[in-house]
């Protein structure tokens, strides 16, 4: 199971980036960080159903919003005229910070992808069983995974309030 950072630290695919991240108490109380892109190793391209977006570029932003006491992160990805590109939620086993302060989770492997015109799609669900099966994972991570997933398909991704105006609030407020 991967931990991953929400400041882009792992990112393999950034060649070049600025990062901050902050708690905050709001809809939901945790950290949020601001990713900007100045640089990509190569650029990241999405396809689905049959859709070849592009989700990462040179002078991209993407704002990620790890909620406390919660199984999910959340990612916002924004092209460079500040354009949503996509919500993306990793389902997580845990959200916490390591000893030096920095926020992160551990991934679960499902996820959902939301499009700027909301459509909805479950990835992953493939990778999610091989890790049960390689029992990387147990049964309970398993059913919270996809207990997490119905809770943000019925939920979360509704609440178009949240989507949009949490993400845009925070972009701004961040940046300057």
């Amino acid at each position: 199971m991967k931990r991953k950072y929400i400041n882009g630290i792992n990112w393999k695919w950034l060649d070049s980036y600025s990062s901050q991240f902050k708690h905050i108490d709001d809809i939901f109380s945790g950290y949020i960080s601001l990713i900007k892109v100045d640089k990509v190793k190569r650029k990241i391209t999405v396809d689905y159903e049959q859709s070849e977006n592009c989700l990462f570029d040179d002078g991209y932003k993407c704002l990620v919003f790890l909620p406390d006491n919660e199984k999910w992160c959340v990612s916002a990805v924004y092209n460079r005229s500040g354009e949503i590109i996509e919500w993306y939620f990793d389902m997580t086993k845990e959200n916490s910070i390591d000893e030096l302060g920095n926020p992160f989770f551990y991934d679960l492997y499902l996820d959902i992808a939301v499009s700027s015109d909301f459509k909805v799609v479950i990835l992953d669900e493939d990778e999610l069983k091989e890790a049960l099966e390689a029992k990387i994972i147990t049964n309970f991570d398993y059913e919270m995974a996809y207990e997490t997933c119905n809770k943000i398909m019925k939920e979360i991704i509704p609440n178009r309030d949240f989507l949009v105006s949490f993400f845009r609030k925070y972009l701004i407020s961040m940046e300057h």
